[in-house]
């Protein structure tokens, strides 16, 4: 079987092929072409690192098909021999040159996780087949990482077929498994199955030994977990006893936990209760970070109380806690990813106290604006809020950029590019043209400008302009480009 259609050869080693090799059969020509492939993909997957460095860059842009081409060739490698399913080896150990190179459990735990980031659970999931197939038995960091996905892609209904393969498997869900479970039972409102798994969790807690660290800090988790999903149902007092345990049978409450309680409450407008948690916050000694007092700001902004405000600015300078830009900027990625249906609004709020500061170190700057914006576009690809509310938010703040003469950089731009890219209107289209036009005429592009363009410019069907745009990375001798570009020209190659 001929692989050599299905990975990463530069143009550069065609036009070799063509000009050294002019004179052989087109066998011998398509014979090295496939050696350069087996060569290139054994070395990566005996690295690791320049294979993690493909995955996650094709994962950050979605890119399911590199992924799925990736495990086609490990598959074929392995069916080939040239490549062997196993555990890693000892690094001290010298390896044979000419010895087939371990595909160990990290490889397919990237692959897995890779599909997981492109938001395609049925990928991650062929991806555990092709392992089985090969007769290596998913980790449960690998189960997890499905269970993660299938919660980002609104697929919490097939969660419980997923633990019984877990089980099927040999495995038994551990905390983080449970936790994950709780948090997309809570997300459905399924209540009574969503108890059950939280005394599962509570049954499972060692009581013959001291925690470990780690142990620690999964179980805080599940119980933080627990206590927004209640809240969120407006069970106080269900949530008042899951926190009294807290310190008892459970963990003890950290200041994560307290910002959850404090963010519920001042959304459900129960002052008494925000005044109760920081009591027992004080009694604690837990102290406050940037997000509480964040939570406590956007509450009195909500109650228009400008006592208040004053009041936590003076109490954030005596605890040295500076409201400064980098501070407010994280507590506004903090609120966007809170996920709530009104966080883009708070946020927003925010920001705009932050642009009106007579403080000049608590204006908001170039990090700010592409904090807001990068995280308005991932709540927009993973649908928590709708694509015309963010891209409306995403014009403003970028034409607000402009407007406090703030040059939008490279970062910025491509989160405009990919947004217009994504938005149906033909408009649309020119202006992401014309922001990648910019990108390349001022010489700041790099390998993620291109591929942005590219794969954007093929999920709109416009090949007329995939064709134009890779023959101009061609004549671009200032782009060596790396392997995930390569990659995309390559499958983009056989549709023009």
């Amino acid at each position: 079987m001929s692989t050599s259609s299905t990975v990463f050869p530069d143009w550069r080693v065609n036009d070799f092929v063509q000009r050294a090799l002019t004179g052989y059969e087109p066998a011998v020509r398509q014979r090295f072409r496939d050696f350069l492939h087996d060569a290139m993909l054994t070395r990566d997957v005996d690295l690791f690192y320049p294979l993690a460095s493909q995955v996650r860059e094709a994962g950050e842009h979605g890119d399911y098909e590199a992924i799925e081409a990736l495990c086609r060739n490990i598959r074929d490698g392995i069916e080939r021999g040239l490549l062997v399913p196993g555990p890693a080896l000892d690094p001290k150990v010298p390896k044979s040159t000419w010895s087939p190179r371990i595909v160990d459990e990290r490889v397919w735990t990237l692959l897995v996780y890779g599909a997981i980031r492109s938001r395609k659970v049925d990928v991650a999931g062929m991806i555990v087949q092709e392992m089985k197939a090969v007769g290596v038995r998913p980790s449960i960091r690998i189960w997890n990482y499905i269970l993660m996905g299938m919660v980002k892609t609104g697929a919490q209904p097939r969660m419980l077929q997923v633990l019984n393969k877990m089980r099927e498997d040999g495995h038994e869900p551990d905390l983080m498994s449970q936790t994950i479970v709780l948090r997309a039972l809570f997300d459905k409102r399924s209540l009574a199955q969503a108890r059950g798994v939280f005394l599962s969790i509570i049954g499972s807690i060692p009581s013959d030994r001291p925690w470990t660290d780690e142990e620690t800090t999964a179980l805080r988790s599940a119980y933080n977990v627990v206590l927004n999903g209640l809240l969120r149902c407006q069970l106080i007092e269900e949530a008042d006893k899951v926190f009294a345990t807290m310190g008892k049978e459970g963990p003890a409450p950290d200041v994560v936990t307290f910002n959850t309680l404090l963010n519920r409450y001042a959304h459900m407008k129960l002052p008494q209760k925000v005044k109760e948690t920081l009591h027992i916050m004080g009694d604690r000694n837990v102290s406050p970070d940037i997000y509480t007092f964040t939570i406590l700001f956007v509450n009195a902004c909500h109650l228009g109380d400008d006592a208040m405000k004053h009041i936590l600015m003076e109490r954030m300078r005596e605890l040295d806690i500076k409201a400064n830009t980098a501070l407010l900027s994280a507590a506004i990625y903090s609120i966007l990813a809170n996920g709530e249906n009104d966080s883009l609004k708070h946020a927003m709020q925010l920001l705009r106290l932050m642009e009106k500061s007579p403080d000049k170190e608590a204006r908001p700057n170039e990090i700010t604006y592409n904090t807001i914006l990068h995280k308005i576009r991932q709540q927009i690809e993973d649908k928590t809020i709708p694509f015309a509310a963010g891209h409306e938010q995403m014009e403003k703040i970028y034409d607000g950029m402009k407007r406090r003469m703030f040059r939008p950089n490279r970062v910025t731009l491509h989160v405009m590019m990919k947004q217009y890219l994504t938005h149906p209107h033909p408009d649309s289209l020119r202006t992401a043209t014309a922001i990648f036009n910019e990108l390349c005429t001022e010489r700041v592009d790099n390998d993620d400008t291109w591929y942005i363009f590219l794969q954007g410019l093929n999920r709109r069907g416009q090949l007329e302009l995939v064709a134009e745009t890779i023959r101009k990375l061609q004549q671009r001798q200032s782009i060596q480009p790396k392997k995930s570009l390569l990659a995309l020209v390559e499958r983009l190659s056989w549709r023009i």
